[in-house]
């Protein structure tokens, strides 16, 4: 039997409505189990258990008289630091921010998390300014994978990746400004979504992250995100560009009937270096979709994004760091530095160029899903990196050269998920991407969860990954 701190939101949840679990006994096998691993796994910026265990005694007490229960009530879940939450530091994984003032606000989506009656207990790692997909920053240190400590879980939301997967609670906040939530997910073993862009109201952001940045779940099943999708997602008046909220009868999501569904496949899209492993991987989850009775679509070779992308977060990681004094500079991380240094020599016509070239992404990606529902890729097209490292080897100049799957559907703004898809021969997670039409959040988890149907038997308990690192 899977541990309290083990079992998804939608287990906790029958198990306060029976009364047979209890939110503070839940809440603190949570935070026993998360400083268990903190010292090994370094996956957390702070533990607040004080103020964890006395939300956790308030919705004890709504479950125990019988009051109206909201949608999360005494459900833990963690906060990667790039959203604000109320009493805690806000620093992005920046030194810079080290020493600032508590955040005197939630962000919308930590807002309508607590609202929700969900027990917000710690705040995770990411890399400076969430810049790249892995998580080291000189604030916080190396965060590690709990399938082999020597490796990463991915960034940059990595420290909710590592945490989830090896359960510590069963929801965590993540951001996804280059597959921030998808690379981590597919390193870590587990599910994340990004959303539709403006799906879940994102503030703060950057003018560095522009358009391309997206708070959105990461947890270990698909029913799980959908459930904090449906109390994040709609509009807020801190972020104009949010969109009206899905109708609650979208929710809980169900699996998506696989029969003449049209899902467009590719490995590499005609300019990925995928390892071998994964590719075979990616060759079973296709092959059990096609049995199941998908269309299967292979599809052309696309043109290389990764140059748009690069030109764009470069000139945003200078904007990042524009403003600081020679001071803060000095305490930025190199590389980060080095990219915003870079950045500024980036001609303005150059830069107009990749910003158009977005709109044809849009516009290519839009064709596309009118012959097909869904597209099929790998999320990442190498295994977990050495905890750490930025790049494999020499043979790759920076991170977007291996991230670069998850890349398109931030200029594009699409929905896309990572989906746990089985085990490289080391013992490795690998996951696949599945990227919906403009808007088709919903789409985008049945699917998901019809893939995790398919792959449960290729898939690790936290239980087992807790073993494993211990």
């Amino acid at each position: 039997m899977a541990e309290l701190c083990e079992l998804s939101a939608r287990d906790m949840l029958a198990g306060y409505r029976a009364g047979t679990l209890c939110p503070v006994e839940v809440m603190q096998a949570v935070l026993d189990r998360s400083r268990s691993v903190e010292s090994v796994l370094n996956p957390f910026c702070c533990i607040d258990a004080e103020n964890a265990l006395a939300s956790a005694s308030v919705s004890r007490d709504i479950w125990k008289k019988g009051l109206p229960a909201r949608p999360l009530e005494g459900v833990p879940v963690s906060i990667k630091d790039t959203a604000m939450v109320r009493g805690w530091r806000y620093a992005r994984g920046s030194r810079v921010a080290e020493n600032s003032p508590p955040a005197t606000m939630d962000s919308p989506s930590v807002e309508r998390l607590r609202q929700a009656g969900a027990v917000l207990f710690a705040s995770t790692t990411t890399c400076e300014g969430g810049w790249k997909a892995v998580t080291d920053s000189p604030l916080t240190g190396i965060t590690r994978n709990p399938h082999n400590t020597d490796f990463t879980p991915g960034g940059s939301s990595g420290g909710a990746g590592a945490s989830i997967a090896v359960g510590c609670g069963p929801l965590a906040l993540g951001s996804d400004g280059g597959g921030s939530i998808r690379v981590p997910s597919s390193f870590s073993g587990i599910f994340g979504l990004k959303p539709t862009f403006a799906r879940v109201p994102m503030y703060p952001v950057g003018a560095h992250y522009t358009d391309m940045s997206h708070f959105g779940p990461m947890t270990r099943n698909v029913a799980d995100a959908g459930l904090m999708l449906s109390v994040m997602q709609g509009r807020h008046p801190l972020d104009p560009f949010s969109l009206d909220a899905l109708p609650a009868d979208s929710f809980p999501i169900t699996a998506l009937p696989l029969s003449g569904l049209r899902i467009g496949v590719s490995e590499d899209f005609g300019f990925m270096a995928v390892d071998e492993e994964i590719r075979a991987i990616f060759r079973t989850v296709v092959d059990r979709l096609a049995k199941a009775g998908a269309d299967i679509v292979p599809l052309d070779p696309m043109e290389d994004w990764r140059p748009t992308y690069r030109t764009l977060w470069q000139v945003g990681a200078y904007e990042a760091q524009r403003h600081y004094t020679p001071e803060q500079r000095a305490l930025v991380d190199q590389e980060f530095r080095a990219w915003g240094d870079y950045g500024k020599s980036i001609a303005m016509g150059d830069y107009a160029d990749a910003v158009l070239k977005r709109i044809t992404y849009r516009q290519i990606c839009a064709r596309v899903h009118d012959t097909v529902d869904f597209v099929l890729s790998p999320t990442v097209s190498v295994l977990p990196l050495k905890a750490g490292a930025t790049v494999p080897d020499e043979k790759y100049a920076d991170w977007l050269e291996w991230a670069g799957f998850s890349l398109l559907h931030n200029m594009t703004g699409q929905p896309a998920s990572s989906v746990p898809a089985g085990y490289s021969t080391t013992g490795l997670p690998v996951g696949v991407q599945v990227a919906g039409k403009m808007r088709d959040d919903i789409g985008v988890l049945r699917l998901s969860m019809s893939i995790e149907a398919l792959m449960s038997q290729d898939i690790k308990s936290a239980s087992h990954v807790y073993k494993n690192m211990s």
